[in-house]
Order: C-alpha cells, then structure tokens, then sequence
C-alpha cells in the first residue's frame, strides 16, 4: 500500500471522527467509512460485529456518557499509518483523549481498535 493509501485512510480517520462522529450521523459519514462486516473492539473488552452492532453500541455509548450529543473531537494530534493500519490520538474538547487503531480494506474500516 502507498503512502498517498495511507494518506487517504488518516484522511478517512479524520473524516469519521470530526464529521461522523462529532455530528452523531452514524448512518452518513460514520457508515460510509466502515465496512458493512467491521469488527471493532473497544477497551480490550467489548467486540462487535457488523456495522448495526458497532452504530448501535457507539449510540449507546454517547447516550450513557453525555447525552444525545457526542462528546466533540477536536484534533488528532498523532496520526500515522504503515500499509493498511492506521493508529490516531483524537483530543475531545475536555481534554480526554482515545486512541483507534484501524485496519483498512477498499477505503473502509474492516477492522478497529478503540481505547477510551
């Protein structure tokens, strides 16, 4: 994979994070990014399956822990990639940060690894 692939996928990454993720459009940009079979785990514990499984557990996630309202991505200021992993810090507005570790197939998400 070239470095204008991996470009292309921080790309994405910033595009599920700050467009998806931030407006809470998990059926727009947030889906248009994931493979319709995406294995995501989240904090070593919890794996989903499919895209349904993953929309629906980040859903909840958001509903459990502020709201309707996403807490707001602001910056990822580590973003890097090798092949087809990429690996970015998004900063939130109140100072937290996570980490997601993605595997990439055809521009998509088919693989990812989130640590809140």
């Amino acid at each position: 994979m070239s470095e204008d692939q991996v470009a292309r996928n921080l790309q994405g990454m910033d595009n599920v994070d700050f467009i998806g993720w931030n407006n809470g459009d998990w059926h727009g940009t947030f889906s248009d990014y994931h493979t319709d079979d995406v294995v995501v785990e989240v904090k070593g514990m919890d794996t989903t399956q499919g895209l349904s499984a993953h929309i629906e557990a980040m859903d909840s996630l958001v509903k459990a822990t502020t709201g309707e309202t996403p807490n707001q991505v602001v910056s990822h200021p580590i973003a890097f990639g090798s092949g087809e992993w990429t690996c970015v810090v998004g900063e939130f507005e109140n100072g937290e940060r996570m980490v997601t570790v993605a595997r990439w197939r055809d521009g998509k998400i088919a693989e990812e690894y989130i640590w809140l």
